[in-house]
């Protein structure tokens, strides 16, 4: 029903104004004249038609060349010259014009070997913005034509950046010859022709496609000539040489410390180190030793720089050298002393009867001063103050140089007799 309903309101809405346009149909056309002018000067005032000349040049190409000669000179030099361009075109086209949106052609229709003078057309490749061209720069220009000669070389393969520990075996174009044309003095000068091929990053074998060089005999690149083929296909085998793996550095070390001296363990830096060489060795390695670091006699710690013992063929990441440092401290000891006992403080009218015992002192401390320390630095007393005459037990009192410590008396106590004088 709505739809209904909405049909029947357009049908009253459009029959009067059809009806007007049939009785009214010179109106009609003009008023869709005058809206379609008035729609292209709104365009061309927001967006107007401006000549510029191009920011770049067009360069020229010559065409229909006659099959038997070859061109070696436009304009003044080699290199193929180009023209300037005027344009006219929208004023918001002309930013995004290139060199492709153009062509500058120069027809060698009928000429042969010699020089000539050429027109030169150029025309827009591209219709946007309503592009035309306004004129060039130059005209006519001269052209070179030289006798095209050929000739048949071999074709080298050269594979450059292999990695270090690969080889090349095999290289393998797709044909063996290829045919150089161009000028007769460029293509004698041609002594062979080149397959390049990049081989950075490569570890397996691979096919690649490599644009063709003619060179000369000093192996630089001769210029204005043709290859043919000019892309080729070419096959690189490459074998691995040389084998790594990471491997922890074992330090040997020889000799012993002196006497009284002990050695704590080795350090090497750095511990690990990227070892090169033949698969066999790398596959049954599991580490690397130094050269000897001797040790006889040391009483401090020792620091060397040693190679590495590398076998024939290998070698290290970085450099074969390794800085090793043997930690040498002295060795804990113990000694036992035979001490006198010394009285203190023995009033003036007394004597001690006898003889004092003497007492092992065990002391604990570096063997090496152990080994140089005097009996007479370690003391062993007893004190008497305040006892009269008889016999007492009394506590012996040991005291050693700092670095030592007494670890065990073999008397805490002792008897003493005193008499009187």
């Amino acid at each position: 029903m709505l739809i209904w309903e909405a049909a029947v309101v357009i049908g009253a809405l459009v029959r009067p104004a059809a009806k007007s346009v049939r009785e009214n149909s010179g109106l009609a056309v003009i008023s869709l004249v005058l809206a379609f002018g008035l729609w292209i000067f709104v365009t061309d005032a927001e967006n107007p038609e401006q000549n510029h000349p191009l920011g770049f040049s067009v360069p020229i190409r010559p065409v229909n060349v006659p099959a038997n000669v070859v061109v070696t000179k436009v304009g003044t030099g080699p290199v193929a010259q180009e023209v300037a361009v005027e344009v006219r075109v929208e004023e918001n086209t002309f930013d995004s014009l290139t060199k492709e949106d153009f062509q500058a052609t120069m027809d060698l229709t009928g000429t042969g070997v010699g020089e000539y003078s050429r027109r030169i057309d150029v025309q827009p490749l591209t219709a946007r913005g309503n592009l035309r061209i306004v004129d060039w720069d130059p005209h006519e220009v001269k052209v070179t034509l030289a006798q095209l000669v050929s000739k048949s070389l071999s074709v080298e393969v050269e594979v450059s950046k292999a990695p270090s520990d690969f080889k090349v075996t095999q290289t393998k174009p797709e044909t063996d010859r290829a045919v150089v044309s161009g000028p007769q003095e460029q293509v004698n000068q041609a002594a062979q022709v080149v397959a390049s091929v990049d081989a950075e990053g490569r570890t397996d074998s691979f096919d690649t496609a490599v644009r063709l060089e003619a060179r000369n005999q000093q192996g630089e690149l001769v210029g204005q000539v043709q290859v043919d083929p000019a892309i080729m296909d070419v096959h690189i085998e490459l074998e691995q040489i040389s084998f790594s793996r990471a491997l922890a550095v074992t330090p040997q070390i020889t000799g012993t410390p002196r006497a009284g001296y002990i050695q704590l363990g080795p350090s090497v830096d750095p511990p690990v180190v990227t070892v090169f060489g033949p698969q066999t060795f790398i596959e049954q390695a599991v580490s690397i030793s130094t050269e000897p670091v001797d040790i006889e006699d040391e009483t401090a710690d020792v620091t060397r720089t040693v190679s590495l013992q590398l076998p024939t063929g290998a070698s290290v990441k970085g450099g074969v050298n390794v800085t090793v440092k043997v930690k040498i401290s002295p060795a804990p000891g113990q000694q036992v002393f035979a001490v006198p006992v010394s009285v203190d403080n023995l009033a003036d009218d007394l004597r001690v009867a006898g003889t004092v015992p003497a007492v092992q002192v065990f002391l604990s401390g570096p063997a090496p001063d152990l080994l140089e320390l005097d009996p007479g630095d370690i003391k062993a007393t007893v004190d008497v103050g305040g006892k009269g005459a008889g016999t007492h037990r009394v506590g012996v009192k040991v005291t050693a140089p700092n670095k030592f410590e007494v670890r065990s008396i073999s008397a805490q106590e002792i008897e003493i007799t005193l008499e009187q004088r």
